[in-house]
């Protein structure tokens, strides 16, 4: 039976060595193993320095999730844990093994824990002779027992970690039993007044505890403020004990230590209970899921959607699978049916806020209204989850807040403190509202000047509070490099604050389908910005091209810009308007086609150029769709707004390709599609920008 020690450590390298002078001679005894997690030291613990041991080094991730990481890599059957400033007992580690060699049944083995005579007023310590703590400075658990409940659990930031380890243990697995030759003392260590005050934060997790394990409390008073009597009561014990009152200095420090940590837990209780009382009480397993933990602020994530919610789907689903850990922020309203779109799944949660918005109502009956109010009921909704996700911050800690698709910041909140924040927008409103007033001047929207005026206002507005938020951001992910330009010099953004991080698409989904048409097909909102005018004009060129080629228009207009009317200028003969389709039908439709046209003005990415790649198509777009930055040419043409002669030499190129020939191409557009927007290959550019950002953060 093969044992590891894991030790985590930070700043106290000669506290290590002397715990490791008795743990080394104990480990060899057993050809064991000694993993030593250094946790963020400044400086970083050399392996020279502690030559017996392996040597892991994270960022400050705090000393649960540094034991998961020791954890992980250990290779004994047995686990033992304990830390850098307790003293074992010779017989420590012999203790432990054989109790665990007698005793096949038992998961785990918990030792006896003492501490030398202290002043409760000035130095703080633990001990524990009957076991009931599972104190992680001296116990021991079989590999397969901790793997079994996922370790270390990553919602506990302040205290109860090692409690909580153990009664999972022991209802799931086994029990884990103490064994009183199994001696560890753990020294008492000064601390100042102010650090012991905030110790009050830790009824943020006796809630969790008396949540998770409701029958385990003895206290008959509420939830609420048990943990507020048992602070006060801690206090007059050691008042009692020590009798303070017989010095001054002792006194004061008395009233101060006991007075300051119950006013502030009776704060707590006053103002953050109602928030947290109903939060997500499911273990987040640390062994599988010990990298980022990570608050999403978006649309309701669904892999099988379209759009952002399709997206965000597709990339929260890899970010889990690759040990990161999820909690959903959604605002939803009565139209949803489900916002849980990623169903159940190990290292993910949700916070759902519902509206009251709904269509038909007085306040979206127009599509001027229906877009306003949509945008107002979110934003208003967005803005009550953000003090949930505040409390939840301060309850246990995200590495990240990934506020996807929308651009202002409403559902996050205002105080950032230690809360990096990236945005990963879908679109900017100063960019929509620069098409609005330039397309304005054509003539080609459908709708009134009065409109078109308040859409403009609208959208200015947006823009003004987009621009405060990015650059209160500590990151923004765009979706290409000409989307990442735009924002810059319109927001005032600092161009190392922007990374690009492109959307994808579920690229095994879709199939390739045998070229059987001569369709041109133009996929997406009959909107602004939409380039809808250069398909007019193409549309007048086609008959004297090729009397196969047509083109198909799927869309309809959008709730704030209807160009319906620019179609109206068309070749009947050669245009066709198919009207809004469901997501399926467009794949349909689509596929076998001879080329998608996106001949948009602005388009920070597009889905449709990404689709029609994996569908076998090739596509003809503008150098302003961001999705064909970096496609090759030999499936994507690129020609500038209204170069009408270039769109018909692409077209007359396709055309005279031979039946084998766009077979060939098929296959090129979806080897293309494969290399830029299959979830994994964008994952791994998310997971890198999160990476340069969280470093960035580290090092400031």
């Amino acid at each position: 039976m093969r044992c590891s020690v894991v030790i985590a450590s930070k700043n106290r390298p000669d506290l290590l060595r002397r715990a490791l002078d008795v743990i080394v001679p104990q480990v060899s005894a057993v050809n064991g193993e000694i993993i030593v997690v250094d946790d963020g030291s400044e400086p970083a613990y050399g392996s020279r320095d502690f030559p017996d041991v392996t040597l892991l080094r994270t960022n400050g991730v705090g000393p649960a999730r540094a034991r998961n990481r020791g954890a992980r890599v250990a290779k004994g059957d047995i686990i033992a844990f304990t830390d850098d400033d307790v003293v074992v007992d010779d017989a420590w580690l012999f203790a432990a093994l054989q109790h665990l060699l007698d005793h096949p049944d038992h998961a785990g083995v918990v030792g006896d824990t003492s501490s030398p005579p202290v002043r409760a007023l000035y130095e703080h310590s633990v001990e524990d002779h009957v076991g009931g703590n599972f104190l992680t400075c001296n116990v021991a658990y079989r590999r397969e027992a901790l793997w079994a409940v996922g370790g270390f659990d990553l919602l506990w930031s302040h205290a109860h970690e090692d409690r909580d380890l153990g009664l999972r243990v022991c209802d799931t697995v086994g029990p884990v039993v103490f064994e009183p030759a199994m001696k560890a003392t753990h020294p008492g260590r000064p601390f100042t007044i102010s650090s012991y005050i905030r110790r009050a934060s830790f009824i943020l997790d006796d809630w969790l505890l008396f949540a998770r394990y409701p029958d385990r409390r003895v206290s008959r008073r509420s939830v609420r403020f048990t943990p507020v009597w048992n602070t006060a009561r801690t206090w007059l014990d050691v008042a009692r004990r020590e009798h303070p009152w017989r010095n001054f200095r002792d006194g004061t420090r008395w009233l101060a230590l006991a007075g300051g940590q119950t006013l502030l837990s009776a704060w707590y209780a006053v103002t953050k209970w109602r928030d947290l009382r109903d939060r997500d009480i499911t273990p987040v397993p640390g062994l599988t899921h010990d990298r980022w933990r990570i608050a999403y602020v978006g649309p309701s994530p669904h892999p099988a959607a379209g759009g952002a919610p399709g997206v965000a789907g597709l990339l929260l689903a890899e970010l889990l699978d690759r040990g990161h850990s999820v909690e959903c922020f959604v605002a939803a309203s009565r139209e949803d049916d489900d916002p849980r779109g990623l169903g159940e799944r190990p290292g993910l949660s949700y916070v759902i806020g519902r509206s009251g918005f709904a269509f038909g109502r007085w306040y979206s009956r127009t599509r001027l209204t229906k877009m306003m109010s949509l945008q107002i009921f979110a934003g208003v909704n967005r803005w009550r989850l953000s003090r949930q996700l505040a409390l939840r911050h301060e309850a246990s800690p995200y590495d990240v807040v990934y506020q996807f698709s929308t651009f202002e910041s409403v559902g996050v909140p205002r105080r950032r403190k230690n809360m990096p924040v990236v945005i990963h927008p879908s679109v900017h409103a100063a960019g929509e509202r620069y098409w609005t007033k330039t397309e304005a001047s054509l003539g080609l929207s459908s709708d009134s000047a009065l409109r078109l005026f308040l859409v403009g206002s609208w959208l200015g507005l947006r823009a003004r509070r987009q621009r405060h938020d990015a650059q209160r951001a500590t990151a923004i992910f765009a979706l290409s490099r000409a989307f990442g330009a735009l924002i810059s010099e319109d927001y005032a953004v600092p161009s190392e604050k922007i990374h690009v991080v492109p959307n994808c698409i579920a690229v095994d989904e879709l199939e390739v389908a045998t070229p059987a048409s001569f369709d041109l097909m133009v996929v997406g909102r009959l909107a602004v910005r939409k380039g809808l005018e250069d398909v007019v004009a193409l549309s007048h060129e086609l008959g004297a091209l090729d009397p196969r080629v047509r083109l198909r228009v799927i869309g309809s207009p959008s709730l704030w810009s209807d160009y319906q009317r620019a179609l109206d200028r068309a070749d009947s003969r050669t245009l066709v308007r198919e009207g809004a389709r469901s997501r399926h039908e467009v794949f349909a439709e689509v596929g076998g086609s001879l080329a998608l046209l996106q001949l948009s003005r602005y388009e920070p990415f597009g889905l449709t150029v990404a689709e029609s790649l994996a569908l076998g198509v090739p596509v003809i777009v503008t150098p302003a769709v961001g999705a064909a930055e970096d496609v090759a040419a030999d499936v994507c043409v690129r020609v500038e707004p209204g170069d009408i002669g270039g769109l018909r030499e692409a077209v007359l190129t396709l055309c005279s390709l031979r039946e084998d020939e766009r077979m060939l191409l098929a296959y090129r557009c979806r080897k293309e599609a494969e290399r830029l927007f299959r979830p994994s290959v964008v994952a791994d550019q998310l997971e890198a920008a999160f990476a340069a950002v969280l470093t960035g953060v580290r090092e400031s």
